[in-house]
């Protein structure tokens, strides 16, 4: 064996002194768990409170925290499972093999911690100054916010799917431009 490269023991690579120990630290920290969606149960304990999970055999999360892997991309897979502290159990490949009642638990606190309103209608696009001025109907009612510069607020973040970036840090977000009415996909298109 001597300096062949490979795994010896709990070290990953077997060359000699700090470097490779370190390497192999931190290998074993970018390993991934990934959650079998059988064996994970999501609830609320009482409604308003935080999420619960329990991991079958291993351990429950009385306080769960949920985040998206690739938020933008796929929003309903690879779900990272984190206790209160931010320490990872685990990451779900897959929203849709969780149980119902699971996945309406991991929907809602996902929703909570990316409440990002979609723009169904712009009713108002206007300049003022170095500014845009938006009025907006969203799936939970009207709104107004400004963006500072076109090229720094407004992103295509799939084909025909928009974010927008308002002054005071809220996203909102057009899920498909080709579903507007006409009139404000011409207000839109012409910020460009």
């Amino acid at each position: 064996m001597g300096d062949e490269p490979g795994r010896e023991g709990n070290r990953l690579y077997s060359g000699r002194g700090k470097t490779s120990q370190r390497f192999a630290c931190v290998c074993s920290c970018l390993l991934m768990a990934y959650l079998d969606p059988q064996t994970v149960r999501f609830w609320f304990p009482e409604p308003g409170s935080r999420a619960r999970c329990e991991i079958a055999g291993d351990r429950c999360l009385l306080e769960v925290r949920v985040h998206r892997c690739f938020p933008f991309s796929l929003p309903t897979r690879y779900v990272s499972v984190q206790d209160a502290s931010s320490n990872e159990a685990g990451i779900l490949a897959d929203l849709d093999d969780l149980d119902p009642a699971s996945r309406g638990v991991v929907e809602s606190e996902l929703d909570r911690r990316y409440f990002t309103p979609i723009i169904g209608r712009i009713v108002t696009l206007r300049q003022e100054a170095s500014m845009w001025w938006w009025s907006v109907e969203t799936q939970r009612g009207p709104a107004s916010f400004y963006i500072r510069g076109v090229r720094d607020s407004i992103h295509e973040v799939a084909p025909r799917r928009w974010q927008i970036l308002s002054m005071d840090g809220q996203r909102y977000e057009i899920s498909d431009i080709a579903l507007l009415d006409s009139r404000s996909q011409a207000l839109f298109e012409g910020l460009f």
